[in-house]
């Protein structure tokens, strides 16, 4: 009898941490998101078709194109960068330009649930990834030294983190601020 009384109000609790772990769960899978304030013009392949992106494609995009968007600050004594790449330490932190302008990101890419980036720095170049951590997602890379208008490629692989297979992306930007310190 005593099992019958406490039967509902145990099962009513376990259905509420169910429920609730659940919903915690979903909005951890949704990760980062685009700033309010910046919009992705349509991105088109080399030969002109267009690239449909999913809203986490979207943001992984724009986490490496805001990085090297830095980078090429970094890279620039014009723009009172300090002249070489930033590591990714201080794209996390944010420095100062000669001019005070400040360069760095505004969230840690770390903590983005459905993507691992990387930034690797060989001499003046740079390489950064974004490789999803599971499927349905593709990879994005750009390869090339900032600063410098005729070096580098964006590359996009639709079908998963094989950059082997990805294909260059020719058109691309953004309007508004992205991920970058203002």
């Amino acid at each position: 009898m005593i099992s019958g009384k406490w039967s509902v109000p145990v099962f009513a609790s376990l259905l509420v941490l169910v429920v609730g772990c659940g919903w915690a769960q979903d909005a951890r899978a949704q990760g980062l998101s685009i700033p309010a304030g910046t919009k992705i013009s349509t991105l088109k392949y080399t030969d002109g078709s267009v690239v449909n992106l999913k809203p986490a494609e979207q943001v992984a995009w724009l986490v490496v194109y805001t990085i090297k968007d830095l980078e090429s600050t970094c890279a620039s004594t014009f723009f009172g960068g300090p002249g070489r790449p930033c590591l990714w330490s201080e794209l996390l932190t944010g420095i100062k330009t000669k001019n005070g302008q400040p360069v760095g990101l505004t969230i840690n890419p770390a903590k983005d649930p459905n993507y691992h980036y990387l930034l690797q720095i060989i001499g003046q170049s740079c390489i950064i990834t974004a490789t999803p951590k599971g499927p349905g997602l593709g990879a994005f890379a750009w390869v090339g030294q900032p600063g410098n208008m005729s070096s580098g490629g964006f590359y996009y692989n639709p079908d998963g983190a094989d950059l082997m297979k990805a294909k260059d992306l020719g058109e691309m930007g953004y309007e508004g601020n992205g991920f970058k310190q203002q």
